[in-house]
């Protein structure tokens, strides 16, 4: 009788498939354990130049199903991978990069923060040498007062009890943070440029507000700038279709 009803449990526990009506039913759910293959590591790059060099050494190769599609996903982030394996459908992911670049810029910072930022953090132009020199005649111990009508700003700044120079500002600045890859151009966009006066009883220090305004315009031209590169510098792999470069 025990051993009858250890069968009768064994035999109720083992998957039972039944047709029903043309459709096949199962009395248990059931997981497909995927045969292994062996797939390449992904390699990963601080550099666009990284991918290039990469495909240039390794694109001959039998083992890389063909084409290559290099993918711009973001202006920081590049991926390449194969087309999908013939035998499972699948894709390797051959190699990605991401930039190492500074420290994102604060919206808002104090006088000697943000000429600091602006020196370091910011590609040269006219309108970096402009907002400098606008920030060279406001110090920290000035007090600031301005008059802002939501288009563009004045700016009067006291210095002890001499002088008073009351400036009106450039409300938009073009700027070109360091915010993709070195390989390509730094993309240009407005900035909103406010100054908010400080309170010299208190303490409070005037804050300077560089505000990005451009609706992320920049990254896609970020994105087309990184995809001319790499159809640039392996054009002739673009070409016989062997890379296929993606936006």
């Amino acid at each position: 009788m025990i051993k009858e009803a250890i069968e009768k449990i064994v035999s109720l526990a083992t998957p039972q498939t039944y047709e029903i009506n043309g459709d096949t039913y199962a009395t248990s759910q059931m997981t497909r354990i995927a045969p292994h293959v062996a797939r390449p590591q992904c390699a990963k790059f601080m550099s666009l130049d990284g991918i290039v060099q990469a495909l240039r050494t390794e694109i001959s190769r039998d083992e890389i199903h063909k084409p290559v599609f290099v993918h711009v996903e973001s202006p920081t982030h590049v991926i390449a991978f194969t087309t999908y394996r013939t035998d499972n459908m699948a894709r390797d992911i051959l190699y990605e990069a991401s930039p190492a670049l500074p420290k994102g810029f604060s919206e808002w910072a104090g006088h000697d923060d943000a000429i600091i930022m602006l020196r370091s953090q910011f590609v040269p132009n006219g309108d970096i040498d402009y907002l400098l020199d606008l920030l060279s005649r406001i110090s920290s111990e000035d007090s600031v007062t301005s008059e802002d009508n939501g288009v563009s700003q004045k700016v009067s700044a006291t210095v002890g009890v001499a002088l008073k120079n009351f400036e009106k500002i450039k409300p938009r600045v073009l700027l070109a943070p360091f915010r993709t890859f070195f390989e390509v151009e730094q993309p240009e966009s407005e900035f909103i440029l406010r100054i908010n006066g400080g309170d010299k009883e208190s303490g409070k220090p005037p804050q300077i507000g560089i505000i990005e305004a451009d609706g992320g315009a920049w990254k896609l031209a970020a994105k087309k700038s990184i995809a001319d590169y790499f159809r640039k510098e392996i054009s002739d792999l673009v070409t016989q279709r062997k890379v296929i470069v993606a936006e």
